[in-house]
């Protein structure tokens, strides 16, 4: 084990898809962190090729593991196992933390702990990356276009099939069924509960509601009670998946969930190609509504999910290190302010008043 770091911070999952992506960006943009995850033998590798430093530990002994450290990013999932832990250990050590999960319960646990946060004087912030960095933004560029907004609409499109990783962390979330905001409080609902056509950017598409981290976090960044989330996929599958809710419970039974892992692990890659990635753009749709029914509608272009997330995780570090706006929890847009969206190249925001 070596400690070269020079930044201050810790990348943890340093060696999976995204993680590496992260590295690289942090490289590019001049930093030089202390690398760090649960397999030795990789992450050493990983840290031996780019000169770096390096720590091998699991997530559970993450307190004993921090010092010299004042920011960690997590990309190392399926969140809703590493997050928790991770955020406890950063506020008793006063390390800042960062992670790209879009797990609704990652957000509740870090608003649940920032009181503890702030006292600390650290920043909790997960959801820097695909997710939920273009969605809250949009959510929250739509919110003070239409400042008395009570609903929002929220779609998004990966634009290339998911890494392994992306699509364990949907798996182990089958059980949980689905989810909306009404009225201020989180609703469950049936898989499929809503399928509609999008008007994204580049054509109409079908789109199943999903239970994604916005459901919870839009309502944090805008103050709007009514919140529901599509995710893009072929009219089919969003059937498929509608037709799917009665075998919910038998879909997250031990045997089940251990069988649809093997069968990700066999199907998907671990992640897209380079050339894949340079070229599959991923695109979003938005909507606000107030109760007199005048709407506000935005789009929003972006580079591949996985660039983008290196891309948005680097920023949201070099934020903090530049001077974040308070300590405690945070949203994505609360962390990097709204005009972070218009300020990317390779992004385009459009709004559009109905």
């Amino acid at each position: 084990m070596t400690d070269q770091a020079q930044t201050g911070w810790l990348i943890y999952g340093c060696y999976g898809y995204t993680g590496e992506l992260v590295v690289e960006q942090a490289l590019a943009r001049g930093h030089r962190p202390l690398l760090a995850g649960r397999n030795e033998a990789r992450t050493r590798a990983l840290a031996e090729k780019h000169g770096l430093g390096w720590r091998a530990f699991p997530v559970e002994q993450t307190a004993g593991q921090l010092e010299g450290v004042k920011l960690l990013i997590n990309c190392a999932g399926p969140f809703a196992h590493t997050a928790e832990p991770m955020m406890q250990a950063c506020v008793n050590a006063g390390v800042n933390y960062l992670d790209i999960t879009g797990e609704m319960p990652v957000f509740q646990a870090a608003a649940g702990m920032s009181r503890a946060a702030e006292s600390a004087g650290v920043v909790l912030c997960p959801g820097v990356g695909f997710d939920i960095v273009p969605t809250d933004m949009l959510a929250a560029n739509l919110a003070a276009a239409l400042p008395d907004a009570t609903h929002l609409e929220i779609a998004f499109d990966f634009g290339s099939l998911p890494s392994q990783g992306t699509a364990r962390t949907a798996v182990g979330a089958i059980p949980a069924g689905g989810m909306v905001r009404e009225n201020g409080e989180l609703t469950p609902k049936p898989l499929g509960h809503r399928i509609r056509k999008i008007p994204f950017p580049r054509g109409q598409q079908s789109a199943v509601s999903f239970p994604w981290g916005d459901v919870y976090t839009a309502y944090v960044s805008t103050g709007i009670p009514n919140t529901i989330v599509y995710f893009a996929m072929p009219a089919a599958l969003c059937w498929m998946q509608k037709a799917s809710n009665p075998l919910k419970g038998l879909l997250g039974t031990a045997p089940m969930q251990k069988l649809l892992l093997w069968t990700v692990g066999k199907v998907l890659p671990e992640g897209p190609s380079d050339d894949i990635r340079a070229s599959a753009g991923t695109q979003f749709w938005a909507e606000v509504k107030n109760a007199d029914g005048r709407t506000v509608s935005g789009t929003l272009t972006a580079p591949s999910v996985y660039d983008m997330t290196a891309e948005c995780a680097v920023a949201s570090a070099e934020r903090i290190d530049q001077g974040a706006p308070g300590a405690g929890y945070f949203t994505a847009s609360g962390l990097l302010g709204p005009a972070f969206v218009k300020q990317r190249a390779g992004w385009q925001l459009e709004i559009q008043a109905g």
